[in-house]
């Protein structure tokens, strides 16, 4: 690689054996295999001049990456990973004019395990450019090579991260090199060179060992037959053995992987089941497909039951049936594969590719036909296996479509086998319901489920010594919650295509239940009483009756269920992942089903009230449980708290101590005081909560970024003075409470925005959160100032005398400090500075 170019990763040891098939490095593989040759992450860098401006240049930077591989972008928003950052390091006098970008959008994406930030990230190959001025009296022909610095992190989507910390040669590339550009081929791209020549088989073929092809050549063709990802150990074809097929004819479309020798695959599957082969088909429009099957030998792996897989090359043939009512046209057909190479003694990285192919309906049946080409690329794993474990593509065809049996291998099996039930209930619409019902049982055995539940049983305890008649009617309400809810979600999903525990997307809706589920914990632990007999057992509560109401008991099913939408048990991820394919009847149905399935065990014990007789009589014991429970709420305050964003979690938080403030206060009134006492110190809890939290929220999140501030360094201080620009200088940090305010009330505001604008100047921002920069120190010192914040005006006109703001301000001292500046002049880039600073300090508000 030359001198313009730089190898950004070397390659680790080998990987686990078959002991830890999902044990995944991605692009790092074992060295016997030759996956260590190649290089997950590769750049290089050049710049060429900008047309009709002779003082600007491009400077360009391209990104390789291996599959399963990405960068993150340059304009990562803080809080989630680390951006990528480019820089000119040589030589001295280029300035950046308009920052490193991306060459197309990224794919964005919300992530929960950074708090809700939107992450932002390029794969396989992305070009970052930026404009930089050169020094005057220079060309760009004769500025020589340039040094950028790149700071990045390389992941893989299995969760390996690789730190990326080089620098670059950029040579020029200027319209008098051109004929001096070396020719290259990409297999990946074209079969031509860059002079439209059609490469030859044998430079094909070395192309492919050198890891750099992802396709395979036919030598006595010289077409192409199969598709290997650069240069992992399986070699994939595929086809449809007729591109055309009339209604009722049935087609196969055929996967063979052909392992390099000592290699083998697994087994197939239609779902994301591990040590497998697994087969998903995300369109399929109106056709009917069967279960993937093969005549290949199965053999067991003995130092792992259950693992199967095959010698040598395997071929998968999929049923294709065209419906009998089907208009002529074309179909299509999509879908991936999820795949391993394994030696007796270890595995490959995992890997998937996805497939598409188009099959044309005619009329009338042909007996005969031409095959159809089946395009193979790679693809994301994580992708496929999502799909492979939400869809349920596979029919049920009838004895007329010409299938084969499904062989032992492939999910399902043989009739009557667990592995054909099993089928049957992932399969099909009455199993699904089966399976809802199962789902909506385990959910009262959900951790954020539990808290209510022991409400439950302690009205339960309560309910033994009741009439039966009153027990079943409570009991019948409390199911009637559940419901009730389940029946919004369905007519959600319906309408709106609103998802399982959507709602928690909503930030008002995850505030509310977290400061209900904050308030009760309180309530729990003695900070104040919740006026209803059976969300309390202490003795006040027990003097004003033990009776469960019927508006209670529906609220707490109601509450109940609320709760465990964030919390899906085994099964639901499934169950109501398939809602998406369903009609709306049917998904009705299935939502139902699991709130009948939540709901079962309390109807149970309606009916049969007996069944809480081994609980213990009331006693003291249920003032020790209601303080357990006070922390299991606690806890799962703390599980939503987790969810919030960063920007969110402090206004949060403080929300929460408003709400302890305010139930303090109400609990300072007992239940058996004056009616106009308790009203009073309800109307005082609440307004005082209330306040803290809009307060919080009105002065802790931060708001929309309406002023570009650049990071402040001397340099770049002393660059824009030379120009005659007016500059701000914001001196902050995150520990710094009033420079908060200041931000909030003064500086990232409209009319401040529009006044830099109008004043043609350029604001900085020195972050002092770390206290360990030196030259924000020094800068203090110069400016006379030993805490923060402060802010600096430096006129165009005037830098060496700066107006200087320090502590709280307001934003009529703002603007009137930007006025007194006056706007940016012009000068000349090599004008010289008053190096003497004269300080005009403003008084503080």
């Amino acid at each position: 690689m030359g001198p313009s170019s730089s190898v950004l990763a070397d390659q680790p040891g080998n990987i686990a054996g078959d002991l830890f098939s999902d044990f995944s490095l991605d692009g790092f593989g074992s060295a016997s295999a030759g996956v260590s040759d190649s290089d997950p992450v590769s750049a290089s860098a050049s710049y060429e001049r900008v047309p009709g401006e002779p003082d600007q240049i491009q400077v360009s930077v391209d990104i390789q990456l291996s599959p399963t591989w990405h960068v993150y972008s340059t304009t990562q928003p803080a809080g989630g990973p680390l951006p990528t950052k480019l820089t000119i390091a040589e030589p001295e006098g280029i300035s950046i004019t308009k920052p490193f970008r991306g060459d197309r959008e990224p794919l964005r994406s919300v992530s929960a395990e950074f708090g809700g930030i939107t992450v932002e990230e390029f794969d396989s190959k992305v070009t970052f450019t930026a404009r930089a001025r050169i020094p005057a009296g220079q060309t760009a022909a004769d500025l020589g090579p340039i040094t950028v610095k790149l700071d990045a992190l390389a992941c893989t989507t299995g969760g390996a991260c690789l730190p990326v910390d080089e620098s670059l040669t950029a040579n020029y590339t200027g319209e008098d090199d051109a004929d001096s550009r070396t020719k290259t081929w990409n297999p990946t791209i074209a079969g031509t060179d860059a002079a439209g020549d059609l490469p030859s088989v044998d430079d094909i073929m070395a192309s492919i060992a050198a890891g750099r092809g992802r396709t395979a050549v036919d030598a006595s063709t010289n077409e192409l037959s199969g598709f290997r990802d650069a240069d992992y150990p399986v070699l994939w074809s595929a086809q449809l053995d007729r591109a055309t097929a009339a209604p009722g004819e049935t087609v196969g479309l055929t996967f063979t992987a052909t392992p390099d020798v000592t290699f083998h695959v697994y087994t197939a599957a239609t779902n994301d089941a591990d040590s497998k082969t697994n087969f998903v088909v995300t369109d399929k429009t109106d056709l009917q497909l069967g279960p993937p099957q093969t005549e290949s030998e199965v053999v067991d792996y003995d130092l792992l039951p259950g693992v199967t897989y095959h010698h040598g090359a395997v071929t998968w043939t999929i049923p294709v049936r065209v419906p009998d009512d089907a208009t002529p046209g074309v179909r299509s057909l999509r879908g991936g594969i999820a795949y391993q190479a394994c030696q007796d003694t270890s595995c490959q990285v995992p890997m998937a590719l996805s497939f598409e192919a188009d099959l044309s309906v005619v009329s009338t049946s042909a007996t005969s036909g031409v095959p159809a080409a089946v395009e193979l690329k790679a693809a994301k794993r994580i992708d496929v296996l999502d799909s492979a474990a939400t869809i349920a593509w596979v029919d049920v065809l009838g004895e007329s479509s010409g299938v084969v049996e499904p062989q032992p291998n492939v999910e399902p099996t043989t009739e009557g086998s667990w592995a054909a039930v099993t089928a049957w209930l992932f399969g099909s619409f009455p199993g699904t319901l089966i399976m809802a019902f199962i789902g909506g049982v385990i959910l009262n055995f959900m951790p954020c489920v539990l808290p209510v539940v022991g409400l439950k049983v302690m009205s339960f305890v309560e309910q033994a010594g009741e009439q039966r008649g009153r027990v079943l009617a409570l009991n019948l309400v409390y199911s009637f919650g559940i419901l009730a809810v389940f029946a919004v979600l369905a007519t959600l999903a319906i309408v709106f295509s609103f998802s399982w525990g959507e709602q928690f997307t909503f930030v008002e809706f995850r505030l509310g239940l977290t400061v209900l589920l904050f308030a009760l914990a309180l309530s729990y632990l003695g900070v104040w009483e919740i006026p209803a007999p059976s969300f309390a057992s202490g003795a006040t509560s027990q003097r004003l009756g033990n009776q469960e109401g019927y508006v209670g008991a529906f609220f707490k099913g109601v509450f109940a269920t609320l709760l465990a939408t964030p919390c899906s048990g085994p099964l639901l991820g499934f169950i109501l992942g398939a809602t998406i394919n369903l009609s709306p009847v049917q998904t009705v149905a299935v939502m139902m089903t699991v709130g009948i399935g939540m709901a079962l065990p309390y109807l149970i014990i309606g009916v049969r009230p007996g069944l809480v007789s081994w609980l213990p009589k009331p006693g003291p014991w249920m003032e020790t449980l209601k303080e357990f429970l006070a922390f299991l709420f606690l806890g799962t305050v703390a599980f939503f708290f987790y969810g919030f964003a960063d920007e969110h979690k402090v206004p949060v938080f403080v929300t929460l101590i408003g709400v302890w403030f305010g139930c303090w206060i109400i609990g300072k009134v007992p239940n058996w005081a004056a009616i106009q006492k308790r009203v009073s110190a309800w109307l005082a809890g609440v307004g005082a909560a209330t306040a803290i939290g809009l307060l919080a929220f009105r002065m802790l999140v931060p708001g929309e970024h309406l002023i570009n501030w650049q990071p402040y360094s001397e340099a770049n201080l002393t660059s824009l003075q030379r120009e005659g620009k007016t500059v701000i200088l914001d001196f902050t940090a995150d520990w710094c409470v009033n420079c908060k305010v200041n931000e909030k009330l003064a500086l990232n505001t409209k009319p401040t925005q529009q006044l830099l604008e109008q004043l043609d100047a350029v604001a900085m921002v020195a972050d002092w959160s770390n206290r360990e920069n030196a030259e924000i120190k020094d800068k203090l010192k110069e400016l006379q100032s030993r805490s923060i914040p402060v802010l600096a005006i430096y006129p165009g006109s005037q830098p060496d005398q700066p107006i200087i703001l320090r502590d709280l301000v307001t934003q009529s001292a703002v603007l009137d400090a930007l006025n007194r500046a006056g706007p940016s002049v012009s000068r000349r880039p090599d004008a010289a500075l008053v190096s003497t600073t004269t300080a005009t300090t403003l008084a503080s508000p």
